[in-house]
C-alpha cells in the first residue's frame, strides 16, 4: 500500500493445487493483481465496518451504482432435519452485469457482512472498475439478519432465542454457497458451471471470503479478503493492535500519545473525589457530571473507542460509512490535541 495510506491487509487466495485449473485459465491473474494494486484497492474495499449492529430498523439506502435488486429463497436452517416455522427466507442480492461476457468473464461476488448490503455496494467501487477489465458480473449478497434479509421478518428476527439461533457464520456461508449454485443454474444470467466466482469481503466479510474459498474451493475460484481478522485474537492478546494505533498518532506528533496517556491518568485520579469529578465533567464538557469513580471507565471506553475508530477509518478522503469523519481523522484529532496541549483538554478535543 501507499506509505501515506492506513494499513490494509490483503489476502489473495487463487488457483491452489486443489482447484480446477480451468478456473485459472479463465481469470487473467496478472491483470487482476495489477488492477487491484495500481487502481484503488485501498479505496475499493474501504469503509468496512467492524461494528456489529442488526439493521432491524431499516432506513432507506440508495445505490450509487447501477445494480438490480433480486431475491433468493435461502433455507433458514441448512444443517438440520428439524423443520423450522418457515423453511426459507428471502435473501437480498444486487447484480450488475453491464460488463459481463459469458464466454470468458467471471463473477465478482461480495460476501455481505454486518450491515445493509447497499452500504457495501456504495463503498466498493473498485469491484465495478475491475469488472470492466475482466468482463465480469458483480454481485453483492446480503448477510442474513441484516438489511432486509431477516428470517422470521424484520420485527421478529430477534424476538426469541430460537429465532436468533440461526445467526451463525456457518449458516451465512451456506447462504452464499447455495446462492452461488442457484446463480449457475439460472439461465437468465448466462453463468456456466465453469464460470469462476471470486469472492470479496472486508473485515468480518474478509473472514467469510477467506473461509468460503478454503471450505468450498469447488465453488470459489479465489478470494480477496481485505482487512481479514482470522488472527485478531493475537493482536489483542499481544497488545499489537494498540501499538499500531499509537503509532498512527505518533506519526503525526510524538506529543499526542503522551497527552493521551496523561489524560487517562488525570481522568482516573480526578474521578476519585467529588471535586475532581466536577473538574472532569467541565473539562470534557459532559452533558451530566460523573456520579462515581467508576464512571471514569465509561469515559475511558468512549474516548478510546473513538481514538481507535479514527485510525480504522483513517482514509485520505472524507467518509461517512460509520459516522462522518474528515480525511485522515486521526491526524485532525492529533492536531486538535496539540492546539489544546493539556491532558484532559486533549481527550475532549480528540
Amino acid at each position: 500500500t501507499h506509505p501515506d495510506h492506513a494499513p490494509l491487509s490483503l489476502l489473495l487466495l487463487f488457483c491452489s493445487t486443489s482447484t480446477s485449473t480451468s478456473y485459472c485459465n479463465q481469470i487473467t491473474f496478472i491483470a487482476f493483481i495489477r488492477k487491484m494494486i495500481v487502481s484503488k484497492i485501498y479505496k475499493s474495499l474501504s469503509l468496512l465496518s467492524t461494528f456489529v449492529f442488526l439493521s432491524l430498523t431499516v432506513e432507506e439506502i440508495r445505490s450509487e451504482y447501477s445494480v438490480e435488486e433480486h431475491w433468493f429463497d435461502a433455507r433458514i436452517d441448512h444443517f438440520n432435519y428439524r423443520p423450522t416455522t418457515e423453511p426459507t427466507f428471502p435473501l437480498r442480492y444486487f447484480v450488475n452485469k453491464d460488463s459481463f461476457n459469458p464466454h470468458n468473464g467471471s463473477v465478482l461476488f461480495y460476501a455481505g457482512n454486518e450491515a445493509d448490503i447497499l452500504q457495501f455496494v456504495n463503498n466498493s467501487g473498485a469491484m465495478f472498475e475491475i469488472a470492466q477489465e475482466l468482463d465480469s458480473m458483480v454481485i453483492f449478497a446480503e448477510h442474513r439478519y441484516y438489511g432486509l434479509s431477516n428470517p422470521f421478518g424484520n420485527e421478529y428476527a430477534l424476538g426469541k432465542g430460537y429465532n436468533i439461533s440461526f445467526l451463525t457464520v456457518e449458516q451465512a456461508m451456506q447462504d452464499f454457497n447455495t446462492l452461488n449454485a442457484f446463480l449457475r443454474s439460472e439461465q437468465q444470467w448466462n453463468i456456466t458451471k465453469s464460470t469462476p466466482f471470486v469472492v470479496f469481503g472486508g473485515s468480518y466479510g474478509g473472514n467469510l471470503a477467506l473461509w468460503l474459498r478454503l471450505k468450498q474451493p469447488n465453488l470459489w475460484a479465489g478470494a480477496i479478503a481485505s482487512s481479514a481478522t482470522p488472527l485478531k485474537h493475537l493482536l489483542r492478546e499481544t497488545n499489537g493492535f494498540t501499538k499500531i494505533e499509537t503509532e498512527a498518532y505518533a506519526n503525526v506528533s510524538a506529543i499526542c500519545p503522551e497527552l493521551i496517556r496523561q489524560g487517562w491518568k488525570e481522568l482516573y485520579e480526578s474521578a476519585q473525589t467529588a471535586t475532581g469529578r466536577i473538574h472532569v465533567s467541565e473539562k470534557l464538557q459532559l452533558c451530566h457530571p460523573l456520579q462515581s469513580h467508576n464512571d471514569a471507565k465509561i469515559i475511558h471506553g468512549w474516548v478510546s473507542d473513538a481514538l481507535e475508530t479514527m485510525v480504522q477509518y483513517g482514509y485520505p478522503y472524507p467518509t461517512s460509512f460509520y459516522n462522518p469523519v474528515p480525511a485522515y481523522p486521526f491526524k485532525v484529532a492529533c492536531e486538535r490535541m496539540l492546539h489544546v496541549n493539556e491532558p484532559l483538554g486533549a481527550l475532549e478535543a480528540a
